[in-house]
């Protein structure tokens, strides 16, 4: 019986790892505003954004348009903005530079690897992402950071990537460095040898580093990429250098810009209330912000066969192609009273907006209806406080007094 209880006590982690092959990442400094006490776990679309925002040259900004529908906007800025660079001081001079960038990614880690990495650290893991994807994926981001001129085109030991003024391996204020435990297992020792060294250089405001501990469960996986497409990635060495802002951060409806014409002086386009071809509609309205489709306004049956368009049918000029909006399931926030997921219901010429005309009506039919029935009862007790007293009471007095009156006279 012994026996039994040790073998499933050994087995029963390599299972649960096995079952759930999560990556851990780990900040340093951690994260000063701590929403909750257990370790948040997120998507590697938004964690490959929040890798992106550390790392990026100027102030990073997207769209956030390769994110499937299933994740919700606003967890994902959420995450951003907690697990992303820490922003520039409000009254800071501009001499002064902020602290270097730079993410370790270790894959291949076994779970003793982990558990003693976690125990040297001495901090739980920042967060933890859910669908760590497989070791091409990997290499698929390395080539996106180097392209982006972030990573280091040679292999550098470890002790020399978290030197920010070594020139051999910091091309800029920002770095990338990716090692195998698997082919190099003492990388790990390195790292916990230079954890102090690293957190006097994180103490002095030097440098902010992002540790990626990637399990070997998740060398084998199916994915193979950050993003939801690889196309995500390619439109992102493209757009490496937007500039974030409140405005147009996470806007569909965008107008193109003219060449040679700044895009500050651009005209607004107003959105057609109709395409005259397939491919424009998808195009101008990027197709419908990834929350509908576009069909023929006027085909048979509502323009439920438009996905048998063909492409001549689809550029004809006669047709009208409008956006058909389609509810969406999205995760509800980490905060919210409600866990699970929500359905969402879009509107608008470019599906962009959220539709809230159901959760209006409700409101409002609701408060009509009260208004109602309390006017109802006021007027209701007015009335009967009005009314005047019956005269039977009157009668039955009187009657009383002249019977008296008659048996006095005789």
């Amino acid at each position: 019986m012994r026996l039994l209880s040790s073998l499933a006590a050994a087995v029963l982690p390599v299972l649960v790892a096995s079952a759930n092959p999560s990556a851990d990442v780990y900040l340093f400094p951690k994260p000063s505003t701590e929403i909750a006490s257990d370790v948040p776990s997120i998507p590697k679309e938004v964690a490959r954004h929040v890798f992106l925002q550390r790392t990026s040259r100027q102030r990073y900004g997207s769209d956030l348009r390769d994110l499937p529908s299933s994740i919700d906007s606003e967890t994902a800025i959420t995450h951003i903005a907690r697990f992303g660079k820490s922003p520039a001081p409000l009254f800071a001079s501009q001499q002064q530079q902020d602290a270097s960038q730079l993410v370790v990614i270790l894959e291949g880690a076994t779970l003793e690897q982990s558990r003693r990495l976690q125990r040297d650290i001495g901090n739980n893991a920042a967060f933890a992402i859910s669908d760590p994807p497989s070791a091409t994926a990997n290499n698929n981001l390395l080539s996106l950071f180097r392209s982006m001129g972030i990573a280091s085109p040679r292999q550098c030991d470890l002790a020399s990537a978290i030197n920010p003024l070594n020139s051999d391996c910091w091309t800029g204020s920002s770095s990338v460095v990716k090692y195998d435990l698997q082919k190099t297992p003492e990388t790990l020792d390195a790292l916990l040898s230079n954890l102090d060294r690293l957190n006097n250089l994180v103490s002095e405001g030097l440098l902010e580093v992002l540790l990626l501990v990637l399990p070997e469960s998740s060398r084998n996986s199916k994915t193979n990429h950050w993003s939801a497409t690889a196309a995500a990635e390619l439109r992102c060495r493209r757009d490496t250098e937007a500039v974030l802002s409140d405005a147009g951060i996470f806007k569909t409806d965008i107008p193109k810009v003219a060449a040679g014409k700044p895009a500050s002086t651009a005209p607004k386009q107003r959105i057609p209330k109709c395409f005259p071809s397939l491919n424009s509609c998808r195009n101008q309205t990027n197709s419908c912000s990834g929350h509908g489709e576009c069909v023929d306004k006027y085909a048979v049956g509502g323009g439920s066969g438009n996905n048998s368009v063909s492409a001549a049918d689809s550029d004809s000029p006669a047709r009208c192609f409008v956006c058909q909006c389609r509810a969406s399931e999205v995760e509800r926030p980490a905060d919210a009273r409600t866990k699970g997921r929500r359905t969402v219901h879009w509107g608008g010429a470019m599906c962009q907006k959220e539709d809230v005309s159901v959760q209006f009506w409700l409101l409002a039919g609701f408060t009509i209806v009260m208004i109602g029935v309390v006017s109802g009862a006021i007027s209701l007790l007015y009335s009967v406080g009005e009314e005047k007293l019956p005269g039977v009471i009157g009668a039955g007095v009187s009657r009383s007094k002249e019977k008296r009156v008659i048996i006095g006279g005789a």
